[in-house]
């Protein structure tokens, strides 16, 4: 997980809100010096010749239809830059051709070539190939593990394993033993999913797991994954990142191409006190707001000159959201305040923080393919198990027209979606994230001096209690020290009392119910940032509503217990479009003069009204409760793939609405 360190964090860093087998893999090490190249039948053992300058290690051979994998490491140092062409071969997909590591699935017979070509830290350059041989694909029952990857050094990681079955086969078993590499503890809980933590290195180094399937019929078929793990520079005194994972800048020629890493995503910034730090002046790395001059609307192309990515896809898709599902101009109006997009493969949860000015988002809000999809950490946001010593779970789910707005893709499914539905995801967290970018600094506060950091520029304003979300807390306070207190618990990890523990579904839903937060989220931040996630939520929601039509269902219901659905949870309290309750329209309004001066405020007044759910019924029973004309008239019609969504699409697992889906995208 690449994330700020949680402790002596910055002042207002701000995190949101997880054998004898048929097709065994063979992994070869292909060694290379300068201009030197290898074939894909020596192994890891063979000695690196002491000229070497880069050596890829990769499968020597693999059956169609399985995973293959290849890593190129340095022999000394670091690597610098990395890219991956295909020199020959049937085409296959590289979707990570930026990073240490390439898996691709050859569909037929033949042997497909490859080529790293690397930059060191010292500024040498190297280039090395290596062939995988592809047999026929197995017949009958057999596993692909996907998909092999390269992380850094201390970061939670993941694969997954895909048993493809005969017809009247089942799975009796998948076993999993770690094959080469320093020893690592493997969680896999789910038989399916392998997690771990990659170690620390001092070169870089393959991890290697096998998977072996055992069918109904006894039949076993087994499959190999390499993870690489690079080696990272020590972290100084004052470290401001945990780790990081490798990102580029997507658009190569961009203006600040140069600098976007290194002021924003880098394990060497620092900051011990205003006299000791390497954060980048506003001189270097500025707003995106002057690239378009004060007030303009920053162009898709701008944007996209400040995003860096650990996969070139991700990019892409960004992009292409940009284009097609803003419209309006409020994802870039929004992003004219912070100084770069980071999107990694391995951020979660996703967040904004002041110390850099920008915002890191969760790769898993931004596939659409399954190729794309594996290579993102599964993960879970490591919040997620706060709450499991309470006696009752919070739910929520986004609604359009009495139907799930999101639709379900379960991780061991083989999901497609369109860019029109990453709205419901991407959007929804934009609109969260970008709202602490105008917290910190709001549209009408962008004229910075040029000569101070993001965070020196901001910190009178944190210090003066000048901030939007500071006139939120000040105006309209939320009153409940219960659920102030509760919410350390369910956000921050604060251990429960016994009396946090003795509550039931129905006591927190009665102090939620009488204060006036639109989502118990907004208590999570405590002392003098007490209201920074209370602004993030309510401008979320209004906008998804506004600009979607899309409502918040929110709930406390008896404990989910492992395997329930939504037909056997019982909703003790919850209500569906809360931010249209009298008490929290003044604050969406005060929310919306400050972060989003283009809106209209009158809009406000206009939000369907809220509808109570039923105690009693379960969270399925309490999925078509709006009446037909509540759905808020949005400026924008849903995409086709949400509107044909059926109440049926409630029979899902309960985990998808558990409160950290929208917390820790």
């Amino acid at each position: 997980m690449n994330s700020i360190k949680p402790a002596d964090r910055l002042t207002a860093s701000f995190r949101l809100r997880a054998p004898a087998l048929v097709g065994a893999v063979l992994i070869a090490g292909v060694l290379a010096a300068c201009g030197g190249g290898g074939g894909g039948g020596t192994t890891d053992s063979t000695p690196t010749p002491t000229d070497c300058v880069i050596r890829i290690v990769a499968d020597s051979t693999v059956a169609a239809g399985k995973t293959a994998g290849a890593t190129v490491q340095a022999c000394s140092g670091a690597m610098l830059e990395v890219s991956w062409v295909q020199e020959s071969g049937a085409a296959v997909e590289l979707q990570a051709a930026r990073s240490a590591t390439v898996a691709f699935e050859p569909a037929a017979a033949g042997t497909v070539r490859l080529r790293a070509d690397v930059v060191l830290a010292d500024g040498k350059t190297a280039s090395a190939s290596t062939e995988v041989l592809v047999s026929a694909a197995p017949a009958g029952s057999f596993i692909t593990v996907r998909a092999d990857h390269s992380v850094r050094a201390e970061i939670d990681t993941s694969v997954r394993a895909w048993p493809v079955l005969a017809a009247g086969e089942s799975v009796s078993s998948i076993a999993w033993t770690q094959t080469a590499g320093p020893g690592v503890t493997m969680d896999s809980s789910d038989p399916r999913l392998l997690m771990f933590k990659s170690p620390k290195v001092s070169a870089d180094t393959v991890l290697k797991f096998r998977a072996v399937l055992t069918t109904s019929s006894g039949r076993q078929d087994s499959d190999e994954v390499t993870v690489g793990v690079e080696v990272q520079a020590a972290r100084p005194n004052g470290y401001l990142f945990d780790a990081t994972e490798r990102v580029h800048p997507y658009r190569a020629a961009g203006a600040y191409a140069g600098v976007l890493a290194r002021c924003t995503y880098d394990i060497g910034v620092y900051y011990v006190n205003s006299g000791s730090t390497n954060f980048c002046t506003t001189a270097v790395l500025p707003l995106l707001q002057t690239e378009g001059g004060d007030g303009a609307i920053p162009t898709v192309a701008q944007v996209m000159g400040r995003v860096l990515v650990s996969h070139d896809f991700l990019g892409a898709n960004f992009e292409n959201f940009l284009l097609t599902q803003d419209s309006n101009g409020d994802f870039r109006r929004l992003l004219a305040g912070v100084t770069a997009i980071v999107i990694g493969s391995h951020v979660r949860p996703s967040y904004y923080t002041p110390a850099t000015g920008a915002i890191y988002l969760d790769a898993n809000n931004l596939w659409l393919s399954s190729l794309q999809r594996d290579v993102v950490t599964e993960v879970p946001d490591y919040r997620i198990a706060y709450s499991d010593g309470l006696n009752f779970s919070n739910l929520g789910r986004q609604i359009k027209n009495n139907a799930y707005a999101r639709a379900s893709y379960p991780n061991a499914s083989r999901a497609t979606r369109t860019t029109a539905d990453l709205v419901n995801d991407l959007g929804s967290l934009l609109y969260h994230e970008l709202s602490h970018a105008s917290d910190f600094i709001s549209p009408a506060d962008r004229a910075l001096n040029p000569g101070l950091s993001i965070y020196a520029n901001v910190l009178p304003r944190i210090t003066a209690k000048s901030l939007p979300s500071d006139a939120l807390a000040a105006q309209y306070p939320l009153q409940s020290g219960e659920m102030k207190a509760l919410a350390q618990v369910l956000y921050q990890g604060v251990t429960a009392t016994d009396a946090q523990k003795a509550y039931t579904a129905t006591d927190v839903g009665r102090l939620f119910g009488a204060d006036r937060a639109s989502d118990d989220y907004a208590y999570s931040t405590s002392g003098d940032a007490n209201s920074r996630e209370d602004l993030a939520m309510l401008f979320e929601e209004f906008m998804m509503s506004y600009r979607h039509g899309i409502q918040f269902d929110y709930a406390y219901t008896d404990r989910v217990l492992e395997g329930q659905t939504a037909e056997q949870v019982i909703v003790r309290w919850g209500e569906r479009g809360r931010i249209a309750e009298a008490a929290i329209k003044p604050r969406i309004k005060l929310v919306l003069q400050r972060v989003a001066p283009w809106i209209d405020v009158t809009a406000v007044d206009r939000l369907p009204a809220p509808v109570m759910m039923t105690p009693g019924v379960s969270w399925a029973g309490n999925l078509a409760i709006s009446p037909a004309s509540s759905t808020f008239a949005a400026p924008l019609a849903a995409p086709s793939s949400l509107r044909a969504l059926a109440p049926a699409s409630a029979v899902r697992s309960v985990k998808e609405d558990i409160q950290g889906l929208r917390r820790g995208r």
